[in-house]
């Protein structure tokens, strides 16, 4: 008969729950326990829980402190980085935005007929390159001309007054001065007629003309015969009658205006007369804001064409009696 087998020896491995099966807990350690838990003791909460405690507890003072700085910090340190990634994201996004509407800005400008070379030295183009600029500008403000008529009214280079040299540009005297000295002396004489200018100069705002006439006041003369007054002629506070009476009573030396209202004095009234005009110059030198001479402003360059293709100054263009000239 074979002697029972030995039992093994095993070590004790805890279970879930190793007490006894009447085993009780004290009423006094069970309220400590809970008062403690209700308290906010960190060493009783789990990571779940202290999660919870902390977002339940945002916003309402000082109820859970320590739990709110336990579980502050580590998403206060994933936000800041992703607020700065957003700053840094956005700056090269505004870049791109600039470097779009600056191309779409040269599109318009390109569409529009304006050439860089415009801003700074048209007036520096020898009479040949000069009379091609001044077609191209020509087409481009009187589109629904057809081309015999365009060809009519051409600004040809035998018509326009070489001013490739002359240095002075900042001042619209000075210039005067260097490039028409002869024609500025005549200034100072009486003309025969009223409403005759010897010079007619062409802006293309209201406010240009002012400036410029601030500019050549100087050439407003007082004679034994009387005044030889420097014409300001534009449509702002001033009416076409109110002009008409002005030049038919007074005698004009130079004149200074915008298109519109120097064509209609020419060829709505009998009140400008261009008998003893040598010379119309034109004020491409100054821009507007948006970079456009008097030569591609959209309210000044069709008044500026037709009063350059109008038959009295084409005749007298024809007739070699005047100049143009491009300040």
């Amino acid at each position: 008969m074979a002697p029972p087998a030995k039992k093994t020896k095993t070590e004790h491995v805890p279970t879930g729950d190793d007490l006894e099966d009447n085993f009780a807990l004290d009423d006094d350690l069970v309220a400590t326990a809970f008062s403690d838990q209700e308290a906010g003791d960190p060493a009783d909460l789990s990571d779940d829980a202290a999660a919870v405690g902390g977002s339940d507890d945002e916003g309402d003072g000082d109820a859970r402190p320590a739990k709110k700085r336990r579980a502050d910090p580590s998403s206060s340190n994933d936000e800041a980085p992703a607020a700065g990634d957003a700053s840094a994201a956005a700056a090269p996004k505004s870049k791109r935005a600039a470097k779009r509407a600056k191309d779409k800005k040269r599109a318009k400008v390109a569409e529009a007929g304006l050439d860089e070379r415009d801003k700074d030295d048209m007036g520096l183009l020898p009479p040949e390159a000069l009379a091609d600029r001044l077609a191209d500008k020509q087409r481009r403000a009187l589109p629904n001309l057809s081309a015999l008529e365009l060809d009519e009214q051409r600004i040809s280079q035998s018509m326009i007054h070489d001013t490739a040299t002359v240095e002075a540009r900042d001042s619209l005297l000075a210039f005067m001065k260097e490039a028409l000295p002869t024609a500025c002396n005549t200034l100072a004489k009486m003309p025969k007629a009223t409403g005759s200018p010897r010079i007619i100069v062409v802006a293309g705002a209201a406010l240009r003309v002012a400036d410029l006439c601030r500019d050549v006041k100087s050439f407003k003369t007082k004679t034994k015969d009387g005044l030889i007054d420097v014409a300001k002629l534009f449509a702002k506070h001033f009416k076409l009658s109110e002009h008409v009476e002005y030049m038919k009573k007074t005698h004009v030396g130079l004149a200074v205006g915008t298109p519109n209202r120097i064509e209609k004095l020419l060829n709505e009234s009998d009140a400008l007369h261009l008998t003893h005009l040598s010379h119309l110059i034109l004020d491409v030198s100054h821009l507007d804001s948006k970079k456009r001479s008097l030569v591609d402003l959209p309210e000044a360059r069709v008044d500026l064409f037709k009063l350059l293709g109008s038959k009295p100054i084409m005749d007298r263009l024809r007739e070699g009696k005047m100049k143009i000239v491009v300040f």
